[in-house]
């Protein structure tokens, strides 16, 4: 009676504390947001690692830390952290679509911006082969063929992307491949000139 009244005590002092550091978490995530907005990168990403500290398994935290160190160009060290954002999503399942999309595009574009395409490469790859139609896959994808020198495996992806890109989230823009660095090389191919011809917005 008193062993098993002990171990219910244990357990639930544990959930408590688990549910006070969740909410430490949360509280921290929310004002490195509003850091952020601030332009106070290096505040954003203290409170942020402070508040994976207090929750390893916070996915907000991640996910901007993510998005964060992206946008400071660390992106070797932004590539594991949009992984370690699908490894939880995958035990949580809370990001929308929409999320998931922009985690998995993220991280494979940390991976090329890095140098390793070819990591990039598999994960569109893996992405497009059970969401086939979402054009920033296809129009990411076909960089990376470009960046590995194979136009001719690169254009079919152009090509959907483009037939596909009515499903562009609706802050983004639609990328223009004649003004994308990934394409300079190709600019006077014909056949990278038949297939932009109509790509006008």
């Amino acid at each position: 009676m008193f062993r098993r009244l002990a171990l219910f005590l244990m357990v639930f002092l544990a959930a408590v504390s688990i549910h006070a550091d969740t909410k430490k978490a949360t509280e921290k995530t929310a004002r490195a947001e509003a850091e952020f907005r601030r332009h106070n990168v290096a505040g954003a990403e203290k409170l942020l690692r402070d508040a994976i500290k207090e929750d390893p398994n916070s996915l907000d935290a991640h996910n901007m830390l993510a998005n964060l160190l992206a946008s400071t160009n660390r992106n070797s060290e932004a590539a594991r952290e949009f992984g370690r954002v699908l490894e939880l999503d995958a035990q949580q399942n809370k990001l929308s679509e929409g999320s998931k999309r922009r985690v998995i595009d993220g991280q494979a574009v940390a991976y090329a911006e890095s140098g390793d395409l070819q990591r990039a490469k598999a994960i569109y790859l893996a992405a497009i082969e059970k969401d086939p139609d979402y054009s920033m896959y296809n129009y990411n994808l076909a960089c990376v063929f470009a960046e590995l020198h194979d136009l001719d495996t690169a254009i079919p992806y152009l090509k959907k992307f483009w037939a596909h890109r009515d499903n562009l989230p609706s802050d983004v823009p639609v990328p223009d491949p004649r003004k994308d660095n990934s394409f300079r090389p190709y600019l006077d191919d014909p056949k990278f000139q038949e297939v932009v011809r109509n790509m006008v917005q």
